[in-house]
């Protein structure tokens, strides 16, 4: 059985009038992924709960036009947590998102190819 797409277009659609736009709304959406999610792990590797709390916070403001509810609100509650809670709490629930994002970020690259 596949497993369900990640990405969703339709809130970043309403946003960009003009396929260029959408284009370019995705690449910067690619981009900021990748990034990210990089910088969370390296701050979960160097213990830096602060990094880690403002990528995440970026990812939590961005998800919502690129993904599908459920990934966006999984997101928006670990931004939540990471400032709650300690980095030893943060660390495994978002290594345990790590392969939707991945997903995502594959959906993601498909996706500008076609556009």
């Amino acid at each position: 059985m596949p497993t369900p797409a990640l990405l969703d277009l339709t809130r970043a659609q309403e946003f960009a009038l003009e396929a260029d736009q959408l284009r370019e709304l995705v690449a910067t959406f690619e981009e900021s992924l990748a990034q990210e999610m990089a910088a969370i792990q390296a701050g979960i590797h160097s213990q830096d709960a602060l990094k880690v709390e403002h990528a995440l916070h970026a990812l939590k403001g961005f998800m919502p036009l690129f993904s599908v509810d459920a990934l966006s609100q999984a997101m928006s509650d670990l931004y939540q947590t990471s400032r709650q809670q300690p980095l030893s709490v943060t660390a495994p629930a978002f290594t345990a998102l790590v392969p939707s994002l991945e997903q995502l970020l594959v959906e993601v690259r498909t996706c500008l190819g076609a556009l």
